[in-house]
């Protein structure tokens, strides 16, 4: 019984974090087979964000939304994540990299992941590359997307991998839908991969298992039509 309930984890909180270290500090193998998706919230401090990737060896899907401004040594979470057996990290990249230039191929982790979201704004900005293109692996992308400042040769260049099925590009609250889906077709970027969702049903429980199922659903619905069309949500 123990094993389902600790499968999937969400620590919103220092405290939640700091109890569940406790819990499973006593027992390092069943902390390694037991949790296998986990959520830490921004909340969490680093040390104890780390010392839980350092027990729990086993996650496979990770959400990371802690915050590293206040460090004045080295990130404590880049040793034990890059040595995670993930496939699926959702994450605030400001929480992995220090006074540095936030460039994701310099993780080890990054290249072996397949599905990989990403919530900085500024991640597909123009002038700000962060590597999505070498992250040949990846199967599912998503991005947050401003048709203002956004770059869209570098989701030609991501879209070249033979690899990617899904390319989830949020748009704001403020982004009309229909300015967005002009804009992609006007830079010859009609590909059935793409799917532009709102950002304000992030949160949302979407059927066919969140928002990867409900885009997976989209693309192969477009595959078995033969057609291009951006579903407006």
């Amino acid at each position: 019984m123990q094993k389902i309930v600790y499968h999937s984890v969400i620590l919103r909180t220092d405290s939640a974090a700091q109890c569940f270290i406790t819990s499973l500090e006593y027992r390092p193998q069943f902390a390694i087979s037991a949790v296998r998706t986990l959520y830490i919230g921004a909340a969490v401090r680093n040390e104890h964000a780390a010392r839980i990737l350092h027990l729990c060896k086993g996650i496979t899907d990770l959400t990371l939304r802690v915050v590293c401004h206040h460090l004045r040594t080295k990130n404590p979470l880049i040793e034990p994540l890059d040595a995670l057996p993930l496939t699926s990290l959702s994450t605030d990249l400001s929480g992995i990299f220090h006074n540095q230039r936030s460039y994701l191929p310099n993780l080890l982790v990054a290249h072996r992941i397949t599905h990989l979201h990403v919530t900085n704004a500024w991640s597909s900005w123009m002038g700000i590359p962060i590597g999505l293109p070498r992250l040949i692996q990846l199967t599912h992308l998503s991005i947050p997307w401003t048709t203002c400042r956004s770059d869209f040769s570098l989701l030609h260049e991501i879209l070249a991998s033979t690899n990617l099925k899904v390319l989830v590009l949020w748009r704001s609250k403020y982004e009309r839908y229909g300015v967005l889906v002009d804009n992609l077709q006007r830079e010859g970027l009609n590909d059935h991969r793409i799917v532009c969702l709102n950002s304000d049903l992030y949160s949302s429980p979407l059927v066919y298992g969140g928002f990867w199922g409900y885009a997976e659903e989209l693309v192969k619905w477009r595959e078995k039509v033969k057609g291009m069309s951006f579903s407006p949500i």
